[in-house]
């Protein structure tokens, strides 16, 4: 399975979601530790999903991964529902720490954030 994390500075689990352009790419699977695959930072030219708002056609690098950040809202993530993303809000700060406890189903859950709120520190 892939899973991506959003992470600015790609050491630390942070959020906005929906504005992110750096990503943390894991292959994970249950009982394995989870391996980092790559860093991944989008180019100024390639839309964000806060971009793509009115587009669901339009392809996105983490479409069809499982998504852990610190900060989505409900509709984000009922839209990338469709895009076969799966989003999971977390406390959680450590990467490979939330990676893991997600495959094992213990990953801390966060309500999702009122629209255009902004906690990535």
């Amino acid at each position: 399975m892939k899973v991506a994390v959003v992470s600015e500075d790609f050491h630390t689990l942070c959020g906005p979601a929906g504005k992110a352009r750096r990503f943390l790419l894991f292959e994970a699977e249950t009982g394995r530790r989870p391996q980092l695959e790559r860093y991944l930072e989008l180019p100024v030219n390639c839309p964000t999903y806060h971009d793509l708002h009115e587009d669901e056609a339009f392809f996105h690098p983490i479409d069809g991964m499982a998504l852990i950040t610190a900060e989505a809202g409900e509709g984000f993530r009922e839209r990338l529902a469709r895009r076969g993303t799966q989003v999971h809000i977390t406390t959680e700060k450590d990467p490979h720490t939330a990676v893991s406890l997600f495959l094992e189903g213990r990953l801390p859950q966060k309500a999702p954030s009122a629209p255009h709120a902004s906690q990535c520190a």
